[in-house]
């Protein structure tokens, strides 16, 4: 993984306007949040991914962000019937685990709807710049300041996954046990689950603080860098990058726009 959520390019989604590209992920934000319907979540996803595809944003890319969600998508499908043992259409029922075809499907749906509101961030994030995503904020007032921390932010996510990872492996090298075995090496800790939990973490600490330590003296030089290029100094600002509405834009946008009113209209008939 590169030290970048940006995926240098020139396709048709790296081309539009990152104002037009923060309406559309907003509008699939707000539409998979608020309608809970397994098809409209199956074709969003469908609609995300050929997006990507079309503007020829690497595989690897897109196979990363289901890694990352991998975890989180299997929990959810497999704790929601357990949290929700409501239903009509009973199916099984075993001591207070209850399935039902409705929470079942409503565990479909959560799944699905992880997926989906990632990649609708990810639509601006592989295929914006640090430099038109910050020109982009501004432009639709929010502060500099304020645009280029939360650019920054987003910047080094995948910086301080990689760090982890190399002060992992460089740990595990020197011989750290990451399994949470006792000092002996007679193995994991088993029977209570909280004692294999809090056994785990302990396990982590050394590479928890390495990472910490990591981050701060790289934050000190990104702190520095940017002083030294006049960040919070009086006067007006100039900007490089300039941003400008071309027809394919407007045209975008009113994809955006339409394709919204008629998912709202749905879900109203629904």
């Amino acid at each position: 993984m590169n030290a970048d959520l940006y995926v240098p390019g020139d396709g048709w989604l790296h081309r539009a306007d990152p104002r037009v590209k923060f309406a559309m992920s907003l509008a699939l934000l707000v539409l998979c949040l608020i309608w809970r319907n397994w098809a409209f979540m199956t074709a969003a996803l469908v609609l995300e991914h050929a997006m990507l595809a079309a503007d020829r944003v690497p595989a690897e890319r897109i196979l990363w962000v289901w890694k990352i969600l991998a975890f989180v998508i299997v929990m959810i499908v497999v704790l929601w019937p357990i949290f929700d043992p409501s239903g009509a259409h009973e199916l099984w029922r075993w001591g207070f685990l209850r399935l039902t075809r409705e929470n079942l499907i409503m565990a479909a749906v959560m799944g699905l709807r992880i997926p989906a509101l990632g990649f609708a961030c990810f639509l601006t994030l592989f295929t914006t710049s640090q430099a038109k995503l910050v020109r982009g904020l501004v432009a639709l007032g929010v502060p500099y300041r304020a645009g280029l921390t939360l650019a920054t932010s987003l910047r080094y996510i995948p910086v301080f996954f990689g760090i982890f990872q190399s002060v992992s492996d460089a740990q595990r090298a020197r011989g750290l046990d990451l399994s949470g075995g006792d000092a002996t090496g007679a193995g994991s800790h088993r029977g209570n689950p909280f004692t294999r939990l809090v056994a785990r973490f302990k396990s982590y600490l050394p590479i928890i603080v390495a990472v910490l330590i990591r981050a701060y003296r790289m934050s000190q030089g990104v702190g520095w860098a940017m002083e030294s290029r006049g960040l919070g100094l009086p006067g007006a600002r100039t900007y490089r990058v300039r941003l400008r509405m071309r027809p394919a834009d407007w045209g975008l946008l009113a994809a955006t726009v339409i394709g919204t009113v008629a998912t709202v209209i749905l879900m109203v008939m629904d």
